[in-house]
């Protein structure tokens, strides 16, 4: 199977009613275990990880996992993205602020400066927000299958 990146979120470790442990690492908002200690031992919550897994029945068992060099994944809560997907975010929000502003009178400098105050006003909507993001908030509001106070939106249209 093929690498994948992602940030470990949290690792914990279980034990089986014989005694055995196993340890558990949240990676990108899912569970993956490993019976293997030495696998896991220069790891820590925070650490940007490549790993390899295999699926057994419902469980995800990691193959192999390495530390990855530098910030090449970036999370906001318990969401995870790549940084192209962010970069995509933002041109995104971008191009929808200076359509916005293209037909004011503002002298460009002053354009420049609203368009990217708005731009990341948008991004940060759409990242807390996003539909297809599938963040916390939203799994929250989906569970509860409450309105959304912040959107008003029920459900987050789901």
């Amino acid at each position: 199977m093929s690498e994948v990146q992602g940030v470990v979120e949290r690792i914990w470790h279980n034990e089986r009613a014989d005694g055995s442990k196993y340890w558990v690492l949240a990676i990108g908002g899912k569970r993956y275990s490993t019976w293997d200690r030495q696998l896991i031992e220069n790891i820590r919550e925070g650490d940007t990880v490549g790993f390899a897994f295999t699926h057994s029945g419902r469980y995800r068992n990691l193959t192999a996992l390495r530390r990855s060099p530098g910030p090449s994944i970036i999370t906001t809560g318990t969401l995870v993205r790549v940084p192209e997907a962010l970069r995509a975010t933002r041109m995104s929000c971008l191009r929808a602020a200076a359509e916005l502003l293209k037909e004011t009178t503002l002298l460009p400098e002053q354009r420049l400066s609203l368009a990217i105050t708005l731009a990341e006003r948008m991004e940060e909507y759409v990242l807390r927000h996003g539909k297809e993001t599938g963040n916390a908030h939203m799994q929250q509001c989906a569970k509860e299958r409450t309105e959304c106070k912040d959107t008003g939106e029920g459900e987050h249209g789901r």
